[in-house]
C-alpha cells in the first residue's frame, strides 16, 4: 500500500471518528473502526487504535454502560438505550481484546499506541471502578507480554506508564501479579526462554514500582515460584545481576538464602554474580553465613584475571573487604593471595592488583607490619605463607611479608613499578581503573612516543651508501 492510500485510510479512521463522537446513531461506524485494525500498516494499525480509544473514552465518560454485570437484553423486555449500552459493551469488549493483541505486534510503534490508550481507559472512573473490566484487561495485558513465542522485553519497560495512570496503582500492581504466577502455573514445564525472560523483565518493573505491604508479599511469592523452574544459564546470571535490586522490594528477602547459596556453591561466573545477594542478605538481613569470606578467599585464582567478569568480582571484592571491623588475619590473606598472584598476571591486571591491595593496608594499618619487615624470604619455600591452605585464618599471611611487591617494582611496564614502589597511599577508589585492558595501557604509551624519533631503519644512513657496499 502506497504512502497516498495510506493516508487516505488514516483520513477516513478520523472522519468516522468525528460522526461517532457527533451523534449516537453512527455507533455503527465502531465496527469499521474494528475492521481497521485488521490491516496490516503500523501507521493504519496506530490510527485505528487511537481512534477506538478516543471513541470509548467519550462515551464511557458520557454515560457508565460499564457498570453492572454482563447480561443479555432480550428486544421484548428492554428499550432501545439499554440495547444500545448492551452492544456497547460488545464492542467495548472487542476493543479491548483488540489493544491486547496489539501488544504482541511486531512494530514498537504499535505497541505504544496500545498501551497508551489502554492507561488512558483505566484513567476514567468508569472502567477504573468496574472489577470486571479492569480484570478483562490486566489478564490480557499480562498474557501479551509474557507470550512464550514472542520477546517482549521493548514494550514490558514501557508497562509503568499502567500504574501511573491511576491512583489506584497498587490494586492494579496486585493484580499484575496474579495473573502473573497464573501464567506460569498455565505454562507447561519447562518454560520456554523467550517466556521466562519476558516474566523475569515484568517481575524488575513491578519491583521498581513503590509497593505496599500486600504487593510486597505477593511479589516474593511470585520471585520464589519463579526460581524454582528450570533455566537457561545465560538467563540465570541475568537474575543474579539483578536480584539485589529486586530482593529490597521483597517482605522476606532471607527466602533467597537458599538460591544464591547453592548459586554461591556451583562456582566459576555464577558463584561470582551471587557474591552481591548473599552480601546484602548478610549485611542487612542479618543472614548467619560463615563460610562467606571462606569462599570469597578461594576464588581468588589465576583464572579471575581472564574472566569475563573481572572488572565486577574486583568491584565486590573491594566492597565486602571495605569493614574496618574485619580481623587483621583476614585482610592480611587476601592481600597476600592478591600480592602473589600479581607475579604471574597480565599487566592489565596488576594495574587493578596493586591498588586494591593498598586499598587493604590503608582500611587496615595494622598490615603494614607485611611492607615494613626487612627479613624477606631468600627462597620461596622460606615464606611462612601457606598459598594452598583453603582456609584465610591458617595460611599464616601475617606471619608473612609482601615481597612481592618488590619485585613488581622491577616489572617491565614503568607504570607498574611506580605504583609498587608506593608505601604509603591513602585509599582510593578503584572504578576509573576496573576496566583497563591490554588494548589500553599499549595506547597509553602509543600517544607519549614522539613520532620524529621512531627509527626507520636498522642501520644509520650514511649518504646514498648502506652497510655491505649497498647503493640506493
Amino acid at each position: 500500500m502506497d504512502q497516498e492510500k495510506i493516508a487516505s485510510f488514516v483520513k477516513k479512521i478520523k472522519t468516522k471518528t468525528k460522526l461517532i463522537l457527533k451523534d449516537l446513531k453512527n455507533a455503527n461506524l465502531i465496527i469499521d473502526l474494528l475492521a481497521c485494525a485488521q490491516e496490516e500498516n503500523k501507521l493504519i494499525l496506530c490510527a485505528s487504535c487511537q481512534a477506538l480509544g478516543t471513541v470509548f473514552l467519550h462515551y464511557v465518560s458520557a454515560k457508565p454502560f460499564l457498570k453492572g454485570d454482563k447480561t443479555a437484553v432480550s428486544a421484548e423486555d428492554a428499550n432501545k438505550e439499554d440495547q444500545v449500552s448492551s452492544w456497547l459493551k460488545d464492542q467495548f469488549t472487542a476493543t479491548c481484546d483488540v489493544l491486547c493483541d496489539f501488544l504482541s505486534h511486531e512494530s514498537l510503534e504499535v505497541k505504544k499506541s496500545s498501551l497508551k490508550v489502554i492507561s488512558s481507559l483505566l484513567q476514567t472512573n468508569e472502567v477504573n471502578s468496574s472489577q470486571n473490566v479492569v480484570g478483562i484487561l490486566i489478564e490480557g495485558i499480562i498474557g501479551q507480554l509474557i507470550k512464550s513465542d514472542i520477546d517482549q522485553t521493548d514494550i514490558i519497560g514501557e508497562v509503568p506508564v499502567l500504574w501511573n495512570a491511576t491512583d489506584k496503582s497498587s490494586a492494579l500492581i496486585s493484580l499484575c501479579l496474579v495473573h502473573i504466577r497464573k501464567q506460569m502455573k498455565s505454562v507447561v514445564q519447562p518454560a520456554l526462554d523467550i517466556f521466562q525472560r519476558n516474566c523475569w523483565k515484568l517481575i524488575k518493573q513491578i519491583a521498581s514500582q513503590d509497593l505496599d505491604d500486600k504487593c510486597r508479599r505477593q511479589l516474593t511469592s511470585v520471585i520464589c515460584d519463579f526460581l524454582k523452574q528450570k533455566m537457561s544459564a545465560n538467563l540465570y546470571k541475568d537474575i543474579l545481576t539483578g536480584i539485589s535490586v529486586v530482593m529490597e522490594k521483597m517482605s522476606s528477602p532471607l527466602r533467597l538464602t537458599d538460591f544464591l547459596s547453592e548459586s554461591f556453591n556451583i562456582g566459576g561466573a555464577i558463584s561470582l554474580m551471587s557474591l552481591h545477594g548473599l552480601f546484602i542478605l548478610m549485611h542487612k538481613y542479618n543472614l548467619d553465613y560463615p563460610d562467606f569470606y571462606a569462599k570469597l578467599y578461594s576464588m581468588f585464582r589465576p583464572q579471575i584475571f581472564s574472566a569475563k567478569y573481572r572488572a565486577r568480582f574486583f568491584h565486590l571484592a573491594d566492597t565486602f573487604l571495605s569493614s574496618t571491623h574485619l580481623p587483621s588475619y583476614l585482610v592480611a590473606a587476601f592481600a597476600k593471595r592478591l600480592s602473589r598472584l600479581s607475579l604471574h598476571a597480565p599487566a592489565s591486571a596488576v594495574h587493578i592488583a596493586i591498588p586494591f591491595i593498598f586499598n587493604l593496608i590503608a582500611r587496615h594499618p595494622s598490615l603494614e607490619v607485611m611492607i615494613g619487615r626487612t627479613n624477606l624470604p631468600s627462597e620461596l619455600t622460606s615464606d611462612p605463607y601457606i598459598p594452598d591452605e583453603k582456609e584465610p585464618a591458617n595460611c599464616k599471611a601475617l606471619d608473612s611479608c609482601l615481597w612481592e611487591l618488590q619485585t613488581l617494582e622491577h616489572h617491565y611496564d614503568p607504570s607498574i613499578s611506580q605504583k609498587a614502589q608506593k608505601r604509603k597511599v591513602a585509599e582510593q577508589d578503584l572504578s576509573s581503573i576496573l576496566e583497563t585492558t591490554t588494548s589500553d595501557i599499549i595506547s597509553s604509551y602509543a600517544k607519549k612516543i614522539k613520532k620524529d624519533t621512531i627509527p626507520l631503519n636498522f642501520v644509520k644512513i650514511n649518504g646514498l651508501t648502506l652497510a655491505g657496499n649497498f647503493v640506493l
